[in-house]
């Protein structure tokens, strides 16, 4: 009920206004001009002037589309319309940070059949289509009343707005969903950029991979920091795109990701610029919340929790992933986690349903998100990210008249009632169900009111006998209103009632035949229907563990002890010493403390028996693809140098912990075989339970990939990839000779610009920063070292002639499978090996592999080792190196350190890992036989002191994750929420990637093997 006066007089008010508030300053009124009442006062409320400040029985002034005042009295200006509304609260306009409201799919290019490597940029946009960041949006935005609504019914009055296509988005804008044209209703038309990594629409094959996404954004905005260098001087070429950005690092950059590990990789690439984004989440942040907390991340959050696990039958307990089991029971907690956490954060209803977002909000907050901590994700927090904090987002004196109204407290049990947008009351219409029968005193009269629906509303009040009834029933969202002729009450003539549900009562007011007003109540003398809720959401009390990663053989974040005395064990040293027999280790602070006979043992360090057992350094792998998300090749052309691995390594891989029970504890992550030049690697120490960057092997020098042979020539790729340069094993070489000789001028001219006094360098362009050469720059400079994808002969020997052509040194041809017909001009050349111990005729040019090439290559003076380019194979490397003494009598100590030293040496980490020496890194490995022997299992695996894999330990995990696994079980089975109900949250398990994997997810073209 809404009981309005205006001048001391009463009337009765309630409507809509529609029309907007003021005539646009730069348009002529066309017609009559408008005049709706723009003075208004809404009285008797309850008002949540900010998260946690309340004033009751207050009356908010409203007037020219400001609040005017906001008093704890019952004062209202002369002149201004009473919009009485008690039982009512009033908060601030809600702000839907990530939309695309009010805009409209733009044009375009066509679909192209074939791989498209380039295309002509229009004017002076950026070459590649998926770098879009001219566009603003603010241009194209046309207000749309019918879309609005499914943010006004869930108490949004503005959104930020921007087309969601491409890897630079352009920039956004905030609108307000108030009635009226674009320009009346855009408060900031430029918010700043919108990033993801999905190049969306562009048919450009650039970028194909989740690091070539990140690779360009890199790129981008050191162009765009270089441009705006370089202003002034003769020789700029105008750049929209470039110049869009010239301020990108001092607003919020606005990111979507697709990987819940994306709101940590866009921080770290984003801090190497100073910026700071704002990251539209996956639902999943509790999991990352220390990582977070690094960054100080501010977070846009989707209320998508993760869909319930199907449990059709009994069998399918035991299939559903224990990560996805966790998924469902906590991520309706991520909002509280992160709140918990003290990250910022706003909501969104980005993702899900519209109508689903109050009862996923109740849910959040029946999971521990509090009142205060809703309010500020939905008012101030996107306010003041927006720039808008002085306008939005309190109900408080000079702020927008943008104002939600509910029935009682909205973020308690009480519901949405309406809007004031710009200035302008707005009711909504909640589908309450009225019908039922009420108790309402009318003066002396005591009357049973009783409403029913059929196919219309009819109804009557009674008194006794008597049954008065009711005409021009009408029912306005949750308010009803009738007339009815009082005769027989002694109040002749026609009475015209409203009546607003709250709870179990009806309340409002009557206009009686003599013109007087009359509040009522009416009691229900049943109960109602009860008011729409979420589904029944499981409890806060979590059966779960929380791990990370936060699946199977996820460890919590406490680390365990890192002093250890490993006793007696038979120790494998990969030295000139050998194997010797009962050793002591001490460990400590990381590394090998000490080493020999009968050490006593310290204070604090914790005692392992190694009698009986083997122990060595652990397992280094030259050649590995584990561990590592969004695709393994970046195959859009024929140098992709300016990729990194590094950028999309995945700390939740399980092959991690897999290759850990092999004995591995670093590896070489690296690109695919997909072009000539590949991406640089990454050096990684397989610390399972750490994120993404506490993987990097810190003093690890930087590589690079390089490939020969059929995949880089795009040998059966099919029909579609015949236009990529080169085609051939001679263009290969003409390819990399091209581009090494570019980047030596590229080299120059960075040296030239350089020499130059500072006044001459203030007028002459410097030159652009080059991604995809200065990698090139810096193995001419011997700082970066090469890793070749080889096999046969031919190539390998053109491509050490190339080498010494231009006078850059070849660390490692691995794979090299015919390298035993010049291991002789290795040698000479200072090169090495790393290959398979018998892997051939699985593809034409291994045809003349033999299983005798390790060691032939070894005894003609080629550093060798033995490499897994297998997710399966690294848990078997001790098997691989083994069979050099089977298949040509290799001696243990030499088949071990192919495994060992010899790749540590490739890698040039060998001064910390790869033996066992005092002062090294004690990355270790327990075993329970001589370790290339067949029978030989892992049963401890130490990385930097920690323990990273305990064959004792990984038992007793497999029966407490068991127990877990059917608790859950259980609480799903009990769980009477919908099954729609939710989301697909968690991650797919990493797929097992080759050198020529193309594609994101783990796709391999017809035909071509590897």
């Amino acid at each position: 009920m809404d009981v309005v006066r205006r001048c001391g007089k009463l009337s009765f008010f309630f409507g809509i206004f529609t029309a907007s508030l003021s005539a646009n300053p730069l348009q002529y009124e066309l017609g009559i001009s408008e005049h709706t009442p723009n003075h208004t006062a809404l009285s008797q409320v309850t008002v949540v002037t900010a998260p946690g400040e309340i004033i009751n029985n207050a009356t908010v002034v409203l007037k020219d589309g400001k609040i005017l005042s906001v008093s704890p009295s019952h004062s209202v200006p002369e002149g201004a319309f009473e919009i009485a509304l008690p039982g009512h609260y009033v908060y601030a306009g809600f702000i839907d940070p990530f939309t695309q409201y009010g805009l409209s799919q733009p044009q375009w290019q066509e679909y192209n059949e074939f791989p498209l490597y380039q295309v002509a940029p229009k004017g002076a946009e950026h070459p590649n289509p998926a770098v879009k960041s001219h566009w603003q949006w603010a241009s194209q935005f046309q207000p749309d009343p019918d879309q609005a609504k499914q943010w006004q019914q869930n108490g949004f009055t503005h959104v930020h707005s921007a087309w969601q296509d491409g890897i630079f988005r352009g920039q956004g804008f905030v609108a307000s969903l108030a009635p009226g044209d674009s320009s009346e209703r855009t408060l900031n038309a430029s918010t700043g950029h919108w990033l993801s990594f999905d190049k969306g629409s562009s048919e450009l094959e650039y970028p194909s991979s989740l690091m070539g996404s990140m690779a360009l954004i890199r790129q981008t905005l050191d162009d765009a920091l270089w441009y705006r260098q370089q202003q002034g001087k003769a020789g700029l070429a105008p750049q929209a795109s470039l110049s869009a950005l010239a301020g990108f690092n001092k607003t919020p950059l606005w990111f979507a990701g697709g990987y819940p590990d994306d709101v940590l990789r866009i921080h770290t690439l984003l801090t190497e610029f100073d910026a700071q984004p704002v990251v539209l989440g996956s639902g999943l942040e509790f999991e990352r919340l220390s990582a977070l907390s690094k960054y100080r991340a501010r977070l846009i959050l989707p209320l998508k929790f993760a869909a319930k696990p199907k449990l059709d039958n009994a069998l399918d307990g035991a299939d559903v992933r224990l990560m996805a089991l966790r998924h469902w029971e906590r991520s309706p907690g991520n909002a509280a986690a992160v709140a918990q956490a003290g990250l910022p954060f706003a909501l969104t209803q980005h993702g899900i349903e519209a109508d689903q977002f109050w009862p996923r909000l109740r849910q959040a907050m029946s999971h521990g998100l509090s009142n205060e901590d809703a309010l500020a994700a939905l008012t101030t927090t996107p306010a003041q990210w927006l720039g808008l904090a002085g306008q939005l987002g309190k109900v408080a004196p000079g702020y927008q008249a943008d104002l939600v109204i509910s029935q009682g407290d909205l973020f308690a049990e009480g519901r949405l009632h309406g809007l004031v947008l710009n200035g302008h009351y707005q009711p909504l219409e909640p589908n309450a169900d009225l019908a039922g029968s009420y108790q309402l005193d009318l003066e002396q009269h005591q009357l049973i009111l009783s409403v029913t629906r059929d196919q219309q509303w009819q109804g009557t009040l009674e008194q006794g006998e008597a049954a008065i009834e009711l005409h021009r029933i009408r029912v306005d969202g949750n308010t009803l209103h009738f007339q009815a002729e009082l005769s027989e009450l002694g109040l002749p003539g026609i009475a015209q009632f409203t009546l607003q549900r709250q709870q179990q009562r009806l309340w409002g007011s009557v206009h009686l035949p003599s013109g007087e007003q009359l509040t009522l109540q009416a009691r229900a003398t049943a109960t109602l229907p009860p008011e729409a809720e979420a589904p029944a959401g499981p409890e806060p009390e979590y059966v779960s563990q929380l791990t990370w990663p936060n699946g199977a053989f996820g460890v919590p974040s406490a680390q365990g002890p890192d002093r250890w005395h490993i006793k007696g064990a038979t120790v494998w040293t990969s030295t000139e010493a050998g194997v010797l027999e009962q050793q002591d280790l001490l460990v400590s602070a990381g590394k090998i403390e000490a080493m020999g006979e009968n050490l006593i043992t310290p204070k604090g360090y914790r005692v392992v028996d190694g009698r009986g057992r083997h122990l060595t350094a652990g397992i280094v792998d030259e050649h590995a693809h584990i561990a590592l998300q969004g695709g393994i090749n970046e195959a859009s052309d024929n140098n992709t140098a300016e990729v990194r691995i590094g950028d999309v390594l995945d700390p939740s891989d399980i092959h991690i912990y897999r290759a850990l029970a092999g004995g591995v504890t670093t590896a070489q992550i690296l690109h695919g075989s997909a072009n000539p030049i590949g991406g640089q690697s990454a050096i990684i120490k397989l610390r399972w339970g750490e994120q993404a960057p506490d993987l990097v092997f810190e003093q690890a020098p930087p590589a690079i990939k390089l490939a020969l042979g059929e995949n880089v020539k795009q040998a059966n790729w099919g029909d579609s990839y015949t236009s990529r340069y080169p085609q051939t094993r001679m263009g290969v070489e003409a390819m990399l000779r091209d581009a090494f000789t570019a980047a030596r001028d590229y080299q120059r001219q960075q040296q030239a610009y350089q020499g130059l006094r500072r006044t001459q360098q203030s007028q002459q362009l410097a030159p652009r920063p080059n991604h995809r050469l200065q990698p090139l720059v810096e193995i001419l400079e011997r700082q970066r070292h090469i890793h070749v994808h080889s096999y046969v002969q031919s190539e390998v020997l053109a491509l050490i002639h190339l080498a010494k052509e231009l006078d850059f040194p070849v660390q490692t041809f691995t794979h090299i499978l015919e390298g035993y017909k010049v291991a002789q001009e290795m040698a000479e050349f200072g090169t090495s090996a790393s290959t398979f111990a018998d892997w051939w005729a699985y593809k034409f040019e291994v045809y003349d592999a033999i299983p005798q090439n390790a060691c032939l290559l070894t005894e003609a003076g080629v550093l060798t080792s033995i490499n897994s380019d297998s997710n399966d194979l690294i848990r078997k490397l001790n098997q691989e190196a083994a069979k050099s003494m089977m298949y040509c009598g290799m001696s243990p100590e030499q088949a071990w350190n192919m495994v060992t030293i010899n790749p540590a040496r490739q890698l040039k980490v060998d001064p910390w890992v790869g033996s066992i020496e005092v002062g090294k890194h004690a990355d270790l490995v327990l075993w329970s036989a001589p370790p290339l022997s067949v029978y030989a299992r892992v049963e401890q695996t130490w990385v930097d002191g920690q323990s990273r894999f305990s064959r004792s330990q990984d038992r007793e995990l497999r029966q407490q994750q068991a127990k877990e696994r059917w608790q859950l079980v259980q609480k799903v089975l009990r769980d009477d929420g919908p099954d729609h109900w939710g989301e697909v949250l968690t991650p797919p398990p990493s797929p097992t990637w080759h050198c020529e994997t193309l594609g994101q997810h783990g796709h391999h073209h017809h035909g071509h093997h590897h």
